[in-house]
């Protein structure tokens, strides 16, 4: 796969995990960052430079997918949350649940 098509999938990804999390989706910072990323990206993506460009694509796909905002994230914490719950687990040590929420120095 093309290292500008894998950027190009990591800004689709920052985009639509913000605007899922109720931010804005786009503006002047977002188009202009996103739009030198995939320009340099793809200016590195011919030759003896394109293995890099590839690392460096793939790198920025990682980051966008493990973004609080990303809708990966959002996913695995709903799946996450669902898991405890059904499993009756809260979360707390034995030592939490015995001292409650003053902690073991209260």
């Amino acid at each position: 796969m093309r290292a500008s098509y894998v950027v190009l999938a990591a800004l689709g990804l920052l985009i639509i995990g913000r605007w899922a999390a109720g931010k804005t989706a786009l503006n002047v910072q977002t188009v202009a960052g996103g739009a030198f990323v995939v320009i340099v990206i793809a200016m590195l993506d011919h030759g003896s430079t394109e293995e890099i460009a590839k690392g460096i694509a793939w790198i920025l796909l990682a980051v966008a997918a493990l973004n609080p905002d990303s809708p990966i994230t959002a996913i695995s914490d709903a799946i996450n949350g669902k898991t405890a719950a059904a499993a009756g687990q809260s979360g707390l040590t034995a030592a939490q649940q015995k001292t409650g929420a003053g902690g073991p120095n209260a």
